[in-house]
């Protein structure tokens, strides 16, 4: 359990109230056997790329990433070995949470939840964090990374299991804007981002992501310094006709002293490089 957590705080128990009895799927065991591997400190390239090759399927995606527009590499990526010296073991990690994540959430439509639009919007904000953080905090680019591309993983569970109750919130939201954790404060008595957090415990998250998850909307968390590229993404709807976007460039400004000149400037690059992540990622 986290330690940002009210005492005697039980995630399982939350969010099976929460989701109406349903029973959260395990986070794939493979998936956590490489973000282990990953993350120690005596793993090498080779021995990264080997665990990697034990799941087909993210083999494929970490070599589709690692040719996309977003890399751009100079010659075609041929093998996870190549792919990893190019990505990077921060940004790898990112992409296989990534992945993890996805492989959790439901694939179906649910009432206003479409999975290839919100990994769409979760893509553009997860690009437009990592571009923000090389101006704001570079140090922190690849936590802005993952935590701007989970951050609403609780909607489509909300969706499928909760949707009498959070379909006028989130309509609500996409017609008149605003922060959506205090619209759905005034509904209920837990907002999305709460929700992450429990199930990035009961997956077994790192708790860093989980704080900046759990903190994209304001909320403040202790000990935990507050990521100001993952809140302004936040602001980011999938809604195409009311997408947030002029409002997040203003927030920009007023915020962090970012212009509009320089968000325009990466925000088009950014979306189609959020385009192919997307594609590659489910």
């Amino acid at each position: 359990m986290f330690s940002f957590f009210k005492k005697q705080t039980n995630p399982k128990a939350k969010l099976k109230k929460i989701l109406k009895g349903y029973e959260l799927p395990s986070f794939p065991a493979v998936v956590m056997q490489i973000l282990q591997k990953i993350r120690s400190p005596y793993s090498s390239i080779d021995s990264i790329a080997a665990s990697l090759s034990l799941d087909p399927g993210i083999s494929v995606k970490v070599l589709g990433i690692a040719n996309s527009a977003a890399f751009s590499p100079s010659k075609k990526v041929e093998n996870l070995t190549q792919a990893i010296a190019l990505v990077g073991i921060s940004q790898l990690e990112s992409m296989v949470l990534g992945v993890g994540v996805a492989k959790g959430l439901p694939k179906k439509s649910c009432q206003w939840h479409d999975p290839g639009e919100f990994w769409l919007a979760s893509a553009k904000r997860a690009v437009l964090a990592s571009e923000l953080a090389q101006i704001l905090c570079p140090a922190k680019e690849g936590e802005c990374f993952t935590a701007a591309f989970l951050q609403d993983m609780a909607l489509p569970f909300l969706a499928c299991h909760r949707s009498e109750e959070y379909d006028p919130i989130f309509k609500r939201w996409h017609l008149e804007g605003g922060d959506l954790a205090a619209i759905e404060r005034e509904y209920l008595a837990w907002d999305h981002a709460e929700v992450a957090a429990w199930i990035c415990s009961e997956w077994g998250l790192p708790e860093n992501i989980a704080a900046a998850i759990r903190g994209h909307h304001g909320h403040e968390i202790e000990a935990y310094e507050p990521l100001g590229p993952v809140r302004l993404v936040a602001i980011l709807r999938e809604d195409d006709d009311n997408s947030g976007l002029e409002e997040m460039i203003a927030e920009a400004g007023v915020s962090h002293g970012v212009s509009e000149e320089k968000m325009r400037a990466i925000i088009e690059p950014g979306f189609e490089k959020a385009k192919e992540l997307a594609r590659l990622i489910i």
